[in-house]
C-alpha cells in the first residue's frame, strides 16, 4: 500500500455563516445577543453587560471571590474588561486559575491624588502568626485541601504563651479573637457545625512577600521575648463592606 495525500477542492462550497450556529447555553445566548444589557435600574447608563457589571461589585466588595460564585465565569472570561475598569479605580486584579479564586489589590504608588478604596485592617499578632501557620499547613497540604481543628490553632498559639503570662484562659480568649478575625477575613471557613476550619486557597497569595517576612519576624520575637498576642502586628487589604457577609457564592465546599 502506497501513502497517497489528498487535497480538499475548497472553490466552489459555500460559506459558513457562524450565525447560524446555537449556544446551548440560554444565558449565554442571551448575553451575546445584547439582552444582558437591559437597564437594571432607573438612571442605569452602563455600557457593560450585567453580569460584568455584578461580577465588578463582588470584586470590589468581597475579600475575595472563589470558583463558587456565581461570577467566577465572568471573571475568567472578563478579565481584560475588568481589568481594565478596576484599574480606573487604582486597584489591581490578582486571579489564580489553578486554585481558582480573585481577589483586589490597592495600587500602593505614593499618589497624592489617590483615594484608597480597600482600607487597612489590623491583624492582632495573634492573627497574624495563625495566618502564617495556615498559610504554610495549606501549602504543605497533598490535595490543597487543607483543614484544620480549632484545637490545632490554639494549640499552636499557646506554644508562644509568654512564661509569665499564668492566665491560660485569658490567653486562649485572645486565640478564639485571631480565629474569628481570619474567620471574619475569609481566610478559614467553619465546616459545618463542628470545631474544624478550611483554609480558603487565597491565603497562599493574599499574603504578600513583605507580609510573610513580617510574620515570620513575629515568630522569631515570640520566642525571644514577651509579647501581647491582642496587640496589632501587620496590615491586610480588605474591603470597606468586609465586614458584612456576601451572598454570592453557591453552597459550601
Amino acid at each position: 500500500m502506497t501513502d497517497e495525500s489528498f487535497e480538499i477542492e475548497t472553490a466552489g462550497l459555500p460559506e459558513i455563516d457562524l450565525a447560524d450556529f446555537s449556544i446551548g447555553d440560554e444565558e449565554a445566548v442571551r448575553s451575546l445577543r445584547g439582552a444582558d444589557t437591559a437597564p437594571r435600574f432607573d438612571g442605569d447608563s452602563s455600557q457593560l453587560p450585567n453580569s460584568v457589571c455584578y461580577a465588578l461589585q463582588e470584586l470590589i466588595a468581597a475579600p475575595h471571590v472563589s470558583s463558587r460564585s456565581k461570577n467566577w465565569a465572568v471573571i475568567e472570561a472578563e478579565e481584560t474588561l475588568l481589568r481594565s475598569r478596576l484599574s480606573e479605580l487604582n486597584l489591581l486584579l490578582e486571579i489564580n486559575r489553578e486554585t481558582k479564586h480573585a481577589f483586589t489589590r490597592q495600587v500602593g504608588e505614593n499618589d497624592p491624588r489617590q483615594r484608597n478604596l480597600l482600607r487597612a485592617q489590623s491583624l492582632s499578632l495573634a492573627a497574624s502568626v495563625l495566618a502564617l501557620f495556615l498559610r504554610l499547613k495549606y501549602l504543605s497540604s497533598p490535595d490543597e485541601t487543607a483543614v484544620v481543628e480549632r484545637q490545632e490553632m490554639i494549640d499552636h498559639l499557646l506554644s508562644f504563651r509568654p512564661a509569665r503570662d499564668t492566665d491560660e484562659a485569658g490567653f486562649v480568649k485572645k486565640a478564639d479573637a485571631a480565629i474569628n478575625q481570619l474567620e471574619t477575613r475569609r481566610l478559614i471557613r467553619r465546616v459545618g457545625t463542628g470545631e474544624r476550619y478550611a483554609v480558603h486557597s487565597v491565603i497562599a497569595s493574599l499574603l504578600t512577600p513583605e507580609q510573610v517576612d513580617l510574620y515570620t519576624a513575629a515568630y522569631r520575637d515570640l520566642a525571644n521575648a514577651d509579647h501581647d498576642l491582642g496587640e496589632a502586628a501587620a496590615t491586610v487589604e480588605t474591603d470597606a463592606a468586609d465586614d458584612e457577609p456576601v451572598d454570592t457564592e453557591e453552597g459550601d465546599a
